[in-house]
């Protein structure tokens, strides 16, 4: 069974991803594959970042959507991954974002979210 979870998780294709969302939002749960993300989500989860070039990323927004229903899925990758991006949506994310707005919104999403009954 589900722990509490994090206020935020992250499944994420590579290291340097997890530095870029750990630098803004330090409490951040990042993980590599399925299950380390999974551990990482629970009721008290707001808001889940999601790389559509990490193994199991649609799985993944399933994932979330039965652990932490209420919890904001933004999946994030490169515009080019049309068929990746159009997965993610159709399993449930609220937001599908080109990598560049992404990393440009990151800062404003996590403080907004963390702002909303944090």
């Amino acid at each position: 069974m589900a722990g509490v979870g994090a206020p935020i998780a992250a499944l994420v294709a590579d290291l340097m991803f997890a530095a870029r969302i750990r630098g803004s939002a330090p409490a951040a749960r990042t993980a590599q594959s399925l299950p380390a993300l999974l551990a990482a989500v629970g009721p008290a989860t707001r808001l889940v970042m999601v790389d559509v070039q990490a193994r199991d990323a649609v799985a993944a927004v399933r994932g979330v959507r039965d652990r932490a229903p209420a919890a904001r899925v933004v999946a994030f990758g490169p515009h080019v991954a049309e068929e990746a991006l159009a997965a993610v949506r159709a399993a449930g994310a609220d937001d599908v974002w080109p990598r560049g707005r992404f990393v440009r919104d990151l800062p404003g999403l996590v403080a907004r979210v963390l702002g909303e009954g944090g």
